[in-house]
């Protein structure tokens, strides 16, 4: 794909994560999002879940045409995706999380100081407080990518 392509929100891609393997290689195109190429220093990948009384429908809604929006207005961000949880599995032969996981938001930062800069705006308070409106539960992972296969 060339760098004058667009990656549109509407291209979906199906990915099976487990919580052994949340990190996913970044990718070198230009994102919808108007997030630049790496690399990236910082990775944090949060594990969502709605609130009680809000359909998972309804927080994917939400989260997709109202919160996810909001992001742009916020320093410091070099990518952000949303993975939308279709279904979930676990193994036989490993013990499951006893959890419910609605979505995964991911946030690369170029620098420590383009992540103090999204974590001190006021712009990213304003998305934190819309994040309390339909986000029940929330996990987040400063993470280390080791890429095995790009």
């Amino acid at each position: 794909m060339s760098s004058n392509s667009k990656v549109t929100p509407a291209i979906r891609r199906r990915t099976l994560i487990g919580l052994a393997g949340l990190a996913a290689s970044a990718s070198a195109l230009k994102m919808a999002w108007g997030a630049e190429p790496g690399p990236f220093v910082i990775k944090r990948a949060s594990l969502l879940q709605r609130k009680p009384g809000i359909s998972h429908e309804e927080f994917v809604k939400h989260w997709v045409e109202i919160h996810a929006p909001m992001a742009r207005a916020c320093p410091g961000i070099g990518r952000y995706a949303l993975t939308i949880v279709k279904s979930a599995s676990t193994r036989k032969d490993v013990a499951p999380y006893e959890i419910q996981v609605d979505g995964i938001a991911e946030l690369w930062f170029k620098s420590q100081a383009d992540f103090d800069a999204y974590s001190n705006s006021a712009a990213t308070k304003r998305l934190r407080d819309d994040g309390a409106t339909f986000i029940g539960r929330e996990i987040d992972f400063i993470t280390e990518e080791q890429v095995i296969i790009s």
